[in-house]
């Protein structure tokens, strides 16, 4: 259930069972000509509810905002300072803490390097200072152990044949019918100005093969995989 359509009593009654709460992180980025601009929202809430309903778990208010670096420039993308989301995953989890609640579960749908390194961060402070089990990742860390399965051989990422048909389970009336195949360059490590430059589609993998049908088994892989490791990691 989520948090914020509650009741303080409904609240108060629930964390007395001691529930996982998860605590969903997305972005507003642009995700090519095909997907909206809120595609790293969605997947993450969706996953966060579903987890929530199987485990009688609660859902903590989603955050919108991320810290962005390749896509930063793109048209569309609206972020946040690295230390901005660091400040903000830890008031959030403090404030969590303070009502009570000591099992979180801090999942991302956005998966840049930066923004991912500002929320482990934030954890690594929160479980150093209170006495709580808490749980890091992003839902493309399990996602993306299927690539080979619905991909084969050929590169996907950002916007691509996973993302897009997750999307279409979750939002269709949000997919757009331009969808292609899309590429990227790599930067070689170097540190650039224009990291956008690198992707002439805004997006990487074919899109063309995404399928809602895909979409839902691959959204009910991920929301196994992840209730399966909170009822290992939670227990008791």
């Amino acid at each position: 259930m989520r948090i914020e359509e509650m009741t303080r009593d409904e609240f108060v009654a629930a964390v007395a069972k001691r529930p996982v709460v998860i605590v969903p992180f997305g972005a507003c980025e642009a995700h090519g000509p095909h997907l909206p601009l809120g595609t790293d929202s969605y997947q993450p809430e969706a996953l966060a509810d579903e987890v929530a309903r199987r485990l009688g778990g609660l859902v903590a208010p989603m955050v919108r905002y991320g810290q962005h670096s390749s896509t930063k420039k793109m048209p569309g993308t609206l972020g946040v300072r690295m230390e901005t989301l660091k400040v903000l995953a830890i008031d959030i989890m403090e404030s969590l803490i303070a009502n009570g609640i000591d099992k979180i579960v801090l999942v991302s749908g956005h998966a840049g390097t930066i923004h991912l390194a500002a929320l482990k961060s934030a954890c690594e402070e929160i479980v150093e200072n209170h006495e709580v089990r808490l749980m890091m990742l992003t839902d493309y860390d399990i996602a993306f152990k299927f690539t080979g399965d619905y991909c084969g051989e050929e590169p996907d990422g950002h916007g691509g044949t996973i993302e897009t048909a997750r999307v279409m389970a979750i939002r269709p009336e949000l997919v757009r019918n331009r969808r292609g195949k899309g590429s990227c360059t790599s930067s070689n490590y170097m540190v650039v100005c224009h990291p956008e430059d690198h992707y002439p589609d805004g997006y990487v993998g074919d899109a063309k093969k995404a399928s809602k049908d895909m979409g839902k088994e691959i959204n009910k892989r991920i929301a196994d995989e992840l209730s399966q490791m909170v009822q290992k990691n939670f227990e008791g």
